[in-house]
Order: C-alpha cells, then structure tokens, then sequence
C-alpha cells in the first residue's frame, strides 16, 4: 500500500508517506476555493443565486455558504432543496429564478429576495422576512451589490394603516378613529409577484379575536401592490 501511494504521489522515500495527509488537506482547501469561484463566475448560474452565495452571514446566519451552494445544486438537479440550518431545522429553497429567490426557513419563517434595475443600471437587493406567529409580518431591507444597506424609505413607499381601509366619508369621525385603533399593531406580509411588484396584504385576521376583526373585515382592503418605476417601487 504505502508503495502504491508513493508511486501515486511521486514520493521517493518511505517516510514521504506520512505527507500524504497535509497533502490531501490542502487539496480539499483548494477544491473548496475552485468549486466556489466557478459557482461565481458560472454564466448559467442566476444573478440573484450568485448573490445569495455571497450574503453575509450576519444578514443570514442560520443557513451556510456551502449549504446555500448545495440547495442551488438541487434545485437545479429538479430535487427538493433543503438543507439543515445552524439552528438544527430545515430550510428549503423553494423557488429560483433570475431575479427572484425564496426560502423557507423554518415552518414559521421565510425570506424572499428581488433583484432590481435601476435607471442607472445599478442592482438593488431586496430582501422580505417574513414570520408568522401566526399571523404574518414581514420586516424589509434594501442593499447594494456589496451588500451595504440603504435606508428602505428611498426605495420603497411605506403604507400606513389606514391606507389598507376603504371608510366611507358617511361614518362618523369617532368611528373611523376606533376601527385604526383595532388595528393599531401594524401586521403586513409582503411579497414578490412575477411581474417585479410588491403585494402588500393585511393580517390582523389571525391576530385579532374574531369580534374586533368582524368590525373592521367590511372596511379592509384585501391587498395593495407597489410597481418598480426604475427608481423606486411605488
């Protein structure tokens, strides 16, 4: 044996055998190295897959850069994309394509991520978190391609509560004042359409006992969209 590996490794002496394994470790390294810069520069890799592989682990600490690039494998490979996180659950990729990407983090939790163009030809990131506990909330962020983050406001019109009420101008002021207060805990879900848009929709259904909803439910709007206009999604 320890002549077979000698010939195989071009050792001259027997006690060069025992380099074998700092050689195999360095080998390992560089194929790591290799196999992460052709994931980068692939031209049949989407952009916003190459971006994920790149996010920091601060923006995304539960699922790894190597875990991220063997979900993309799978779902490439039309198999399911899941991957065991920092934190011992599952996560799965679920959806993959040029712009768009999302991921169940857990059976309470998701991200979605959007790429888009700028009138400038600049790429921003948009990220969605959303938890549902049990009803849906999201948290968005705005990022450049080096992932430094951008003040969300610039790129995105926020939506106050009572944007997501149709009241008619008959009801009394008193009564329009208590159905925001109903809703006063601000519970939106956001999500990417196909088209590039951001639906927002409302959730205080699952959070609010069935009376306190009924009260509101003939006034709520079912869901608002915001369009990408090149600047900004409005």
């Amino acid at each position: 044996m320890a002549q077979y590996f000698r010939l195989f490794f071009g050792l001259t002496d027997a006690n060069d055998y025992f380099c074998i394994k700092p050689i195999v470790m360095k080998s390992k390294l560089l194929l790591l190295i290799f196999s992460l810069s052709a994931i980068l520069s692939s031209p049949a890799l989407e952009p916003v897959a190459k971006l994920w592989v790149t996010m920091p682990d601060s923006i995304m600490p539960s699922v790894e850069v190597n875990r991220r690039k063997d979900m993309i494998d799978l779902i490439h490979a039309g198999q399911t994309a899941q991957s065991t996180t920092k934190l011992g659950g599952t996560a799965t990729l679920t959806k993959l394509q040029d712009n768009t990407l999302s991921i169940d983090l857990s059976s309470k939790s998701k991200m979605d991520m959007r790429l888009y163009q700028t009138h400038r030809n600049d790429t921003l990131t948009v990220l969605v978190n959303t938890v549902y506990a049990p009803a849906g909330n999201s948290r968005i962020r705005v990022f450049d391609p080096s992932w430094n983050e951008l003040p969300v406001s610039k790129y995105i019109r926020p939506i106050p509560t009572a944007e997501f009420f149709t009241i008619p101008d008959t009801l009394a002021e008193s009564q329009k004042k208590e159905l925001l207060q109903i809703a006063e805990v601000y519970l939106v879900e956001f999500s990417f359409e196909a088209d590039g848009s951001l639906r927002a929709r409302p959730s205080w259904e699952k959070y609010l006992d069935p009376k306190s909803f009924e009260k509101i439910k003939p006034y709520l709007r079912e869901a608002i969209t915001l369009r990408w206009n090149g600047k900004k999604l409005l």
